[in-house]
């Protein structure tokens, strides 16, 4: 490898994914026309069916934990969602202190319009790719999600370094690494 590790390269490829799928969410020029339903109401839609899978009931502390942000920060995301009409609060049948969250109509026909649109376009991506190849990336991106989601990174660790960094210092993440002693301190994305 020319440019230096595999971690490396990796690591460079999914960089430029990242900011290839956060372009919809940056703000849009005023001159562009707007949006039917914000990304942020696509990314509420998102979390709430995935955490409705997964959850007995959907809350907006869940909410704000799938989408990393901060509480108050997801009660308004989530609070847009609703006024949007994609996704309801209903009385919680666990505990009447909190609401549950679930999709409306509209909000699983924008999920289903999303989720249609990506896939036509990552099939459009592989389309000329040999069949053997588009197995291949399918099975080992799923792996490496999988190995991602089993070892999260490290973050107080990233803060570490990246605190050492700032005063000039050495050590921290680059002497064990994310994983235990790569020596590459490396960022995940969400997609």
């Amino acid at each position: 490898m020319e440019n230096g590790t595999l971690g490396t390269v990796v690591d460079v490829a999914l960089f430029r994914l990242r900011r290839i799928w956060a372009r919809p969410l940056r703000a849009r020029r005023t001159a562009d026309p707007q949006r039917p339903v914000p990304m942020s109401n696509v990314m509420v839609v998102h979390a709430v069916h995935k955490l409705g899978v997964e959850l007995p009931e959907v809350t907006v502390g869940a909410v704000a934990e799938q989408l990393d942000v901060d509480p108050s920060t997801a009660s308004r995301l989530v609070n847009d969602a609703i006024g949007a009409g994609l996704v309801t609060r209903e009385e919680s049948e666990v505990d009447a202190r909190r609401a549950r969250l679930t999709l409306s109509e509209p909000g699983r026909r924008v999920l289903e319009a999303v989720v249609r649109y990506r896939r036509a376009y990552l099939d459009a991506l592989m389309a000329d790719w040999d069949p053997a190849d588009r197995e291949a990336f399918a099975r080992l991106l799923t792996r490496f999600a999988e190995a991602a989601a089993a070892r999260p990174a490290d973050y107080a660790a990233l803060d570490r370094s990246i605190s050492e960094a700032l005063l000039g210092t050495s050590g921290g993440a680059g002497d064990a690494g994310p994983a235990g002693g790569s020596g590459e301190a490396a960022v995940p994305t969400r997609p």
